[in-house]
């Protein structure tokens, strides 16, 4: 069971960092930098957790806790620069960062590798749920503003003029 939750972690972890990464483009600088240096983090704890890396604790949870706590900090210290700041987005993140910290740090004493199809279904299950919130979370970023919606890539003429 210890593998399945270090897989479930690494997943939670690449949406929480694809949605920090998100944020922080767009975010003022005081606020964009280490939003950007946590993402990073959020994607380094990620591949460590794939790869079966044992972190200390506060390695794990300095960078995924960061926006949680960046974003709340702003909340009380300026209030206008919080206000550019997309709040469904950062909820999302910090439930997927916070979901993270709690799954890499299970400390179990049962270290047997899960067999084969129950590490696929778990990663399958474990990547289409983060899939849905991440996607959902970055369509309120800044970015996700100017995303080209699917379906209009380009004009199609279904007549042809002149003829």
């Amino acid at each position: 069971m210890t593998a399945l939750t270090r897989m479930w972690g690494a997943v939670a972890a690449l949406g929480a960092a694809l949605i920090a990464v998100a944020v922080g483009a767009a975010a003022v600088p005081w606020l964009a930098v280490p939003m950007l240096a946590a993402g990073a983090g959020q994607a380094a704890v990620a591949v460590a957790a794939l790869r079966g890396t044992r972190w200390p604790a506060w390695v794990v949870v300095t960078p995924l806790a960061l926006p949680t706590l960046l974003w709340l900090g702003a909340l009380l210290a300026s209030p206008p620069a919080a206000a550019s700041l997309p709040f469904a987005p950062l909820l999302a993140e910090s439930a997927l960062a916070l979901g993270t910290a709690a799954l890499l740090l299970v400390r179990r004493g049962d270290t047997e590798e899960p067999r084969p199809l129950l590490a696929v279904l778990g990663l399958l299950t474990s990547a289409a749920a983060v899939a849905v919130v991440t996607t959902l979370a970055l369509s309120g970023t800044h970015a996700g503003e100017f995303a080209q919606p699917h379906g209009e890539h380009g004009i199609v003429e279904t007549e042809h003029a002149g003829h």
